[in-house]
């Protein structure tokens, strides 16, 4: 006959505990893994049922053409999320044509965040908050059809704002957002000419205080010599810091605390 020790026993137990405990942590929930990607609703029929209130945004398109984004509740959708339709000016000036849904990808919850410009190919580049993270689709080269929204690698955190796009003077398309807490204040992905792809996130560095948390930049300014300047409030409180870079298309100056009035325009 064999006999266990009571400590024997007990080391057994706190074994399997944390065997259990390693794998829920190696494998991801499925509701955790679905955020990975940009969540679709396939049930839904493609219906524009009802607009989401002040939802709409425009686009100008280099031609003189205006493109608009508006959000649309479906209600044969199975969640209660709307889809990104658009549609484009026939002519300068002109009429709307019909809209179009994007795709069957939802926006939200929590955040409802979209944006889009065209960029320097004459395509449109669309962005939307979908769970979390922010998800990219464009029109493709010829049939202008969009592609398939793809996680973008910018997530702010809940209301801490959104992705602001910038265009620059030689065409290059600057994508900023509040970064996560670890990730320092500001992140930025960088679009740098016509026929280029995104490039990596980056980060604007930290802050000289800590317990600071930015929301998306209210203010991107493209200085004589070609030099960004961005400035961004707090997102629970009044103040307002600015950043500038040191060369064009190269690394960032230290953050600067403004006065309690906002950053003054910079020269």
């Amino acid at each position: 006959m064999t006999r266990t020790s009571p400590l024997r026993t007990l080391l057994a137990v706190a074994a399997l505990l944390l065997g259990a405990l390693g794998g829920g942590l190696a494998a991801p929930s499925p509701a955790r893994a679905a955020t990975a990607a940009c969540p679709t609703d396939d049930r839904a029929q493609g219906l524009a049922s009802t607009p989401v209130p002040d939802s709409l945004v425009s686009v100008p398109r280099s031609d003189g053409r205006v493109a608009q984004f508006q959000q649309f509740y479906d209600t044969t959708a199975t969640a209660r999320l709307p889809f990104v339709w658009h549609r484009e000016q026939e002519a300068p000036g002109g009429r709307f044509g019909p809209w179009e849904r994007v795709s069957a990808a939802t926006v939200g919850p929590k955040s409802y965040y979209v944006t889009a410009v065209e960029n320097g190919d004459g395509r449109l580049e669309l962005l939307f908050s979908a769970y979390g993270t922010f998800c990219h689709s464009a029109q493709r080269p010829g049939d202008h059809a969009w592609t398939a929204p793809e996680p973008f690698g910018l997530a702010p955190m809940p209301y801490h704002g959104g992705v602001v796009l910038f265009t620059e003077r030689d065409g290059s398309i600057d994508a900023f957002a509040s970064a996560r807490p670890s990730g320092g204040s500001l992140e930025l992905r960088r679009r740098p000419s016509p026929g280029d792809v995104w490039g990596p996130v980056e980060s604007l560095g930290p802050l000289p205080e800590p317990n600071v948390g930015l929301s998306h930049p209210d203010r991107v300014t493209q200085l004589a010599d070609d030099r960004l300047n961005v400035s961004v409030r707090e997102w629970n409180r009044d103040r307002h810091w600015q950043i500038t870079q040191t060369a064009p298309g190269g690394p960032w100056g230290p953050w600067q605390l403004c006065a309690p009035t906002g950053c003054p325009s910079p020269v």
